[in-house]
């Protein structure tokens, strides 16, 4: 099963930047994204066969620079190293491959060997959320010092809060979750009306009547109508966000749904969210604003097509497609096809 959104968006303010990251580590350990054709690292991988969305998410991955610094903190590859805890080193090593490569596409042979060794499949066509999530969890789980570790965790982990609320009694229950993204649904519409991501994400978040069968009730001691309210507990640096499009309606096959869901270059979730879906206020104000920074999408029908990611350029201020071995300049005009209408199917 597959996919076809998949929104980034980098905080505003909240990081050093990267000439001062430069300026503070070694120049043979900062990818400089200063060659390749385009001059700024925006460089193409081979596709060796692979159908889903890997190569999109690897390239996102690149242009990410603060995802970049992280693994340029590891201190070099070592011989000694078992492949299947490799990862890390493996993917710094692509990506200096991408960085120095006098060619338009490079292949990720060796990055996939050591994923194959970890028991990591990618010969068919997976959700983006999903290739992703396999991928943060084995580099947490692979990161040479905890100090990498806790900086990759605060780069793209959502940590959530979950409070239910018996309808009956009014006992609450609390759970906490840590996503790597948050998945909203795109639902289905008779006339194709316009749908924002502002309003998706206000759904998502906003309290819900849970069906009886859903929720067991302790003190009740039965299964009971219950409200759910979620609030954010913490906000990653990088904000990932899963468009959900695909859907069975009333027990017919895999359709795609290809409703307009607009999403714009900067969110700001004080306008979007209520205070009390928000982080709590601690010893620094926390930051809310957001700016695009990358969609991967995916075009076709449910059941063939392929997938490609836009991406925003720090050192240039550039958007740039992502094809596989094809890269080329795009304006935001052609960003905003991915928002996705009944007769065109990104």
């Amino acid at each position: 099963m597959y996919e076809d959104g998949y929104v980034e968006l980098q905080m505003v303010g909240s990081e050093e930047t990267r000439e001062d990251v430069c300026a503070a580590r070694p120049p043979s350990k900062c990818l400089s994204y200063s060659t390749g054709r385009f001059k700024n690292g925006a460089i193409g991988l081979r596709n060796i066969g692979l159908t889903g969305c890997f190569n999109p998410l690897l390239q996102t991955l690149y242009m990410n620079k603060d995802f970049t610094d992280i693994l340029c903190g590891i201190r070099g590859p070592d011989d000694n190293v078992p492949l299947e805890k490799r990862l890390p080193y493996e993917l710094l090593t692509l990506f200096e491959e991408m960085q120095n490569s006098k060619e338009d596409a490079v292949p990720p042979y060796c990055l996939l060997r050591c994923l194959q060794a970890l028991n990591v499949t990618l010969l068919y066509q997976n959700d983006v959320a999903e290739v992703f999530s396999t991928l943060l969890t084995l580099l947490l789980q692979n990161m040479p010092n905890p100090h990498l570790e806790d900086r990759l965790r605060s780069l793209y982990s959502v940590s959530l809060e979950e409070r239910l609320t018996c309808q009956q009694c009014s006992y609450q229950s609390t759970s906490h979750k840590d996503l790597s993204s948050i998945s909203i649904s795109v639902p289905h519409s008779k006339y194709q009306s316009k749908l924002t991501l502002e309003r998706a994400l206000w759904k998502y978040f906003k309290s819900q009547e849970m069906k009886e069968d859903k929720n067991y009730c302790p003190k009740c001691e039965r299964h009971s109508r219950s409200a759910k309210v979620t609030q954010l507990r913490s906000l990653p640096h990088t904000l990932s966000i899963h468009v959900k499009r695909l859907s069975k309606k009333n027990g017919s096959r895999l359709q795609k749904i290809n409703r307009t869901l607009s999403f714009p270059p900067v969110l700001d979730l004080l306008e979007v969210l209520d205070p009390e879906h928000l982080p709590e206020e601690q010893d620094t104000t926390p930051l809310y604003t957001y700016r695009l920074f990358a969609v991967i999408a995916h075009s076709g029908t449910a059941n063939v097509g392929y997938f490609c990611t836009y991406i925003h350029c720090c050192k240039d201020g550039q958007w740039y497609f992502f094809n596989d071995s094809s890269v080329c300049k795009v304006s935001w005009d052609d960003v905003k096809c991915t928002y996705g209408n009944s007769s065109f199917h990104w």
